[in-house]
């Protein structure tokens, strides 16, 4: 791929975490939920904008690290992502219909 997006797999996982992180601050603007995650919970609280700087952040953090170790270990980035993103799936989608 490129040096941003080493792997598919580190663009999947960059893709959940954004729609992740849209889908949670405007779902939580309407009410139509609450933030599960006890460390996000403490910053949309305060404010969706809040939430969404701080979530990109870490986002950006870690797609700076993986397109940066990459170089070294691409395959090992590659299976990271790819397991990252099943768990993260796995959490979210656990979190939403748990919590119905």
């Amino acid at each position: 791929m490129t040096s941003a997006f080493p792997t598919k797999s580190v663009f999947i996982l960059m893709a959940i975490g954004f729609v992740d992180l849209v889908s949670t601050a405007v779902l939580h603007s309407q009410g139509k939920i609450v933030e599960l995650n006890p460390l996000m919970r403490v910053f949309i609280t305060q404010s969706e904008w809040l939430f969404a700087f701080v979530k990109g952040l870490t986002i950006g953090i870690a797609w700076a690290t993986m397109a940066w170790y990459a170089k070294q270990n691409k395959d090992f980035v590659n299976k990271a992502c790819t397991v990252g993103s099943a768990m993260y799936v796995l959490i979210w989608c656990t979190w939403f219909f748990g919590a119905a």
